[in-house]
């Protein structure tokens, strides 16, 4: 059994000061919107054995934020390939995971992380959810029946929850 999660970043600054769009940080809506999905995704119990973020600083700064609400803390890689990925990008990483790793927590940008969670889920009620809207900060969790992460990546998926911040306010 694999689980697969997809973390948008939180609400960042239009533009940065410095360094364009890589280096936009967290608003304070953003910072309390991280807040409240690392303890909302703990207390659901989506706890990842690995992370992949993209290295923008709006998902490092996520990822820091939800990072200490994961206990046993799991493995944190900042990954360059990440940044701004298709759907298509994130889950061919996906199935390059170990077999050790039974779940992964993907920390990104849409499109991508949109249009993967609106594949994955597929027609009923978390797909509609997800094609709906899947703004700053939202979290996607899904579970395969796959042994192996390319077998789950090849394979269909059952989605388990979509939570968004303003729905937990």
């Amino acid at each position: 059994m694999k689980r697969l999660y997809l973390l948008r970043h939180a609400k960042t600054e239009p533009h940065a000061a410095e360094g364009g769009d890589h280096e936009r940080e967290l608003t304070p809506r953003g910072r309390a919107d991280a807040l409240l999905m690392g303890r909302t995704i703990a207390g659901h119990g989506f706890l990842p054995g690995l992370i992949l973020s993209s290295t923008s600083r709006r998902t490092f700064q996520t990822l820091e934020i939800v990072l200490p609400f994961l206990t046993p803390t799991p493995e944190a890689r900042l990954e360059p390939g990440l940044y701004h990925a298709s759907a298509g990008a994130i889950l061919q990483r996906a199935g390059a995971v170990g077999g050790g790793t039974e779940s992964v927590l993907f920390v990104g940008h849409n499109p991508g992380m949109e249009e993967l969670a609106i594949q994955l889920a597929g027609d009923g009620d978390l797909g509609v959810k997800a094609a709906e809207k899947f703004p700053t900060a939202c979290f996607a969790a899904f579970e395969s029946a796959a042994s192996t992460w390319t077998a789950a990546v090849r394979g269909a998926w059952r989605p388990l929850a979509i939570l968004r911040p303003s729905e937990l306010r």
